[in-house]
């Protein structure tokens, strides 16, 4: 049975120790703030997390940048020239592009590389949703699964990942084009804070608007607490973008429900570029999304 490693991209958000501890390859995307391009990495070493959520509250805003086809071209080539195949797993293609120029990649480079394997998966999601795939995708190979055998098992499960999380302010999906000038005012008016899921397709779609932050956050919660199966993995994952008190409190209510206790980690400077400082989001199994 031939090797494999797998490779992610730095939206996972995945812990730092983590990643270290299982020899996870990890590509990472860019944000640019002020001018200036800084790497997104799952050790925050371009820019802390505090600073960063820092200059989106001072009205920074920061745009982010997708893995381009070269980055992806030399992992692959360092991975099959040692011998061993590549299961790499992205943020979802209905966020951004990088799981084309992945795909653009493998194309490349197995016309030089014919009997080895690229197993290429879209997330349709992100964060520690994607994260929680390539967790998955670890036990897999740790159980020593074949490629082919993860391969069908992680394009099951993501099927019944959810992705939920609340916003503390729209002003950072509006910048980003994500919603309307007049709903962003609007909104913002009303002191609105939307609940939001990834579809089936890995695109980001409203579920509720709730007029108040601890209403929302309760929201949340329930969403959790009603929807939580653990169909294919018990864990509960939360990330939180510069708002780790409130994130214990989710996830001290959903422990005290479901008796699962969540695992916490800080949301990178891509995805938190998107939601904003005070974002948190939940990510687990249940029988869809």
């Amino acid at each position: 049975m031939k090797e494999y490693v797998i490779v992610t991209d730095s939206a996972c958000d995945l812990p730092v120790e983590y990643a270290k501890e299982k020899n996870l390859e990890v590509v990472s995307l860019k944000f640019n703030l002020k001018g200036k391009e800084y790497i997104n990495d799952l050790a925050f070493t371009s820019m802390s997390a505090t600073d960063f959520y820092q200059h989106l509250r001072d009205g920074e805003a920061s745009k982010t940048t997708q893995v381009n086809v070269d980055q992806f071209i030399t992992v692959y080539k360092k991975i099959l020239d040692s011998g061993k195949d590549v299961f790499m797993i992205t943020l979802s293609s209905g966020l951004s592009g990088t799981n084309n120029s992945a795909r653009l990649a493998k194309e490349i480079v197995l016309k030089d590389y014919p009997d080895s394997n690229i197993i290429l998966i879209d997330s349709l999601g992100g964060s520690l949703g994607e994260g929680l795939m390539v967790m998955e995708a670890i036990k897999m190979k740790e159980a020593g699964k074949t490629v082919f055998e993860t391969e069908t098992h992680i394009n099951t499960f993501r099927m019944h990942v959810v992705h939920v999380f609340t916003l503390d302010d729209l002003t950072h999906l509006a910048l980003g084009g994500r919603i309307g000038k007049f709903s962003f005012w609007l909104g913002t008016a009303l002191r609105i804070k939307p609940i939001i899921t990834a579809n089936e397709k890995g695109i980001l779609r409203p579920k509720n608007k709730i007029l108040g932050r601890k209403k929302s956050i309760n929201m949340l919660v329930d969403h959790v607490v009603q929807t939580y199966t653990g169909i294919y993995n018990q864990d509960i994952m939360i990330a939180h973008a510069d708002c780790l008190e409130e994130a214990e409190k989710v996830a001290s209510m959903i422990e005290d429900k479901l008796h699962v206790k969540p695992k916490l980690n800080m949301m990178g400077t891509v995805i938190g570029s998107h939601g904003g400082p005070g974002t948190i989001a939940i990510f687990y199994t249940a029988d869809k999304r």
